[in-house]
């Protein structure tokens, strides 16, 4: 069946949703009010069915309207990201891989492994993906990112195929001069009367905070919820509170001796690590050699998970149970 609409409807939709009016949809699109009138015109005649509503005030759209738009937003910006792999792949060689990074922008560790991925293989380029801090698996069932680094426990979904990276210790980090940092491990009872800077894991279902680490068993008195977790970095070295990290994320800070770390508990508690790609790519799609990369790295003269902080020290090399 071929398709009614075309991308210049679809662009429309989405142009009339993000402003509200005809005119301002056609001033985004470059082309006039009355063409753009008659591109909507041209749109409901082909679905016979009305697409926006008309007000005084402007228009919005009608429910079969929010489903095209919906559809459009997520089919055009991987149209376009399609575009650019294809332009990429033709004028470099190189086959782009988009990486996200659940929770964490931080990436002190990624310069040593690009540098290890162009001599593993030269044919592969890196772009990083911000949205996907947010939304690792949603953006990449959406494709918006080919490969997610994310933690916990792997999903359900038979739409992914997880590849196991390490265990990393989640920690309580403070200043070097904090009160408790005399203290061999904290828990939520020794945290309870400090000031505990939260953020959000990911807005993926089954990665809350309580999910993940489980619920305190001594309620805290003083919690602020920051929007990302390096909100906290500078507040943590001005001795500000307590916060929550993977060890790894808080590494340069750890290096460098103006933040420190203790276990949560006395066994501490640690979060499996996994590169997360689609199971339908092929087993040489770009997506997959990128992880094949990835963990050749990681046993690299054990230098791949060390930079990371996924290192013997820790004591927690270990395939995750199950």
């Amino acid at each position: 069946m071929i398709p009614r609409l075309g991308t210049n409807h679809l662009s429309l939709l989405i142009a009339l949703k993000e402003t509200g009016s005809v005119a301002a949809a056609g001033i985004r699109l470059g082309i006039t009010q009355s063409a753009a009138s008659h591109r909507l015109r041209e749109a409901e005649r082909r679905l016979n069915t009305p697409l926006v509503r008309r007000s005084s005030t402007g228009v919005t759209l009608t429910e079969e309207g929010e489903r095209l738009y919906a559809f459009a937003d997520r089919f055009l910006r991987e149209l376009g990201r399609l575009e650019q792999d294809i332009e990429t792949a033709r004028s470099t060689g190189r086959d782009l891989v988009r990486f996200g990074q659940a929770t964490y922008s931080r990436f002190h560790w990624l310069p040593d492994f690009l540098a290890f991925l162009e001599r593993r293989d030269p044919t592969l380029s890196c772009d990083l993906s911000v949205g996907a801090t947010a939304r690792p698996l949603g953006c990449l069932q959406e494709g918006s990112v080919d490969v997610s680094t994310v933690f916990g426990k792997p999903t359900a979904s038979r739409r992914f195929k997880w590849h196991w990276l390490g265990s990393d210790p989640v920690v309580a980090v403070m200043a070097p001069d904090h009160r408790l940092a005399g203290e061999a491990w904290v828990d939520s009872s020794i945290l309870a009367e400090e000031r505990l800077f939260t953020y959000p894991f990911s807005s993926d279902p089954g990665f809350e905070w309580e999910t993940l680490v489980g619920p305190p068993s001594t309620p805290y008195r003083s919690v602020t919820t920051l929007p990302t977790p390096e909100a906290a970095i500078d507040l943590l070295r001005a001795g500000y509170g307590v916060a929550l990290f993977s060890r790894w994320a808080t590494r340069p800070e750890l290096a460098d001796g103006t933040l420190i770390a203790k276990p949560l508990g006395p066994e501490g508690l640690s979060l499996d690590w996994w590169a997360v790609t689609r199971a339908d790519d092929p087993p040489d799609a770009p997506s997959n050699r990128m992880v094949a990369a990835w963990l050749d790295w990681s046993d690299y003269a054990h230098r791949g998970f060390d930079t990371l902080s996924f290192d013997a020290a820790t004591g927690v090399m270990r395939k995750p149970e199950g």
